[in-house]
């Protein structure tokens, strides 16, 4: 017996959300996000009217606005991969003190 569809997601949702906590909330780079946004919007699973005209993927359920900008993430069917953290330089480390940008962020 397989599990309800929206059991599924949610299970992606979670593990999604745990990677991206583990790996410092790790961003897209702006010229990869580019990138996925660009392959995407051209998939024929990607539904441009769903959550709030938002996108989500028809694959796997996702909100493509969010797993687009995580660099944990990457296409349930192979059309882009995840970015390796260590080439990221928007990772949070919270052993390190906040700089002014972050610390206005998070008032």
């Amino acid at each position: 017996m397989s599990l309800p569809q929206h059991i599924v997601e949610f299970r992606r949702f979670g593990l999604a959300a745990f990677n991206f906590a583990r790996s410092g909330y790790a961003t897209t780079p702006p010229e990869i996000l580019a990138e996925r946004e660009a392959t995407c919007r051209a998939c024929p699973e990607w539904d441009a009217a769903a959550l709030n005209a938002t996108g989500r993927c028809r694959k796997c359920g996702c909100s493509t606005w969010a797993k687009l900008r995580m660099a944990t993430e990457r296409c349930p069917i192979g059309k882009w991969e995840a970015v390796s953290v260590s080439s990221v330089s928007s990772v949070v480390n919270p052993s390190e003190p906040l700089t002014a940008r972050q610390e206005q962020r998070a008032e």
